[in-house]
């Protein structure tokens, strides 16, 4: 498996696995590719964006999608999504992605949103994430 930066073009490809990966249980989401498309552009051109690609046999298994922001205790890479295809899961290669973010970003700090109770929070808190006890996320419909 190697590791290399997201293109625009690799966009398509990666929000296809999007898709894929969340249709599926547990988040049962009702993604379509055009806006997943458009989702994942968005974070592209997003200043600061960094898009890491984990490839093997020159197809894109997995990807992580962040921003390298300034923050008041110093710079932060956060974490907008993380997304290993499906056949791919449990196989090294979203640690594969995160010890590759860890050798290579300039952030003193990794942070990250995800869903309780689902399989992502037992990943994110077995590669060395710990919960933030005072943060409250907010919602509500308009």
């Amino acid at each position: 498996m190697n590791m290399r930066a997201c293109m625009e073009s690799d966009l398509k490809v990666c929000s296809d696995i999007f898709v894929n990966v969340f249709r599926e249980e547990p988040w049962n989401e009702a993604w379509t590719p055009e806006a997943a498309q458009q989702y994942l552009k968005d974070f592209y051109h997003t200043p600061g964006f960094t898009g890491i690609l984990a490839v093997e046999s020159q197809d894109i298994i997995g990807f992580i999608f962040g921003v390298n922001r300034k923050w008041w205790s110093g710079d932060e890479f956060f974490i907008n999504e993380m997304c290993v295809r499906s056949d791919q899961q449990s196989k090294g290669t979203g640690k594969a992605l995160m010890n590759y973010l860890l050798r290579t970003t300039d952030a003193e700090t990794i942070s990250l949103l995800t869903d309780r109770g689902l399989p992502a929070e037992t990943f994110y808190k077995r590669n060395g994430f710990n919960e933030i006890e005072r943060i409250m996320f907010l919602s509500r419909d308009v």
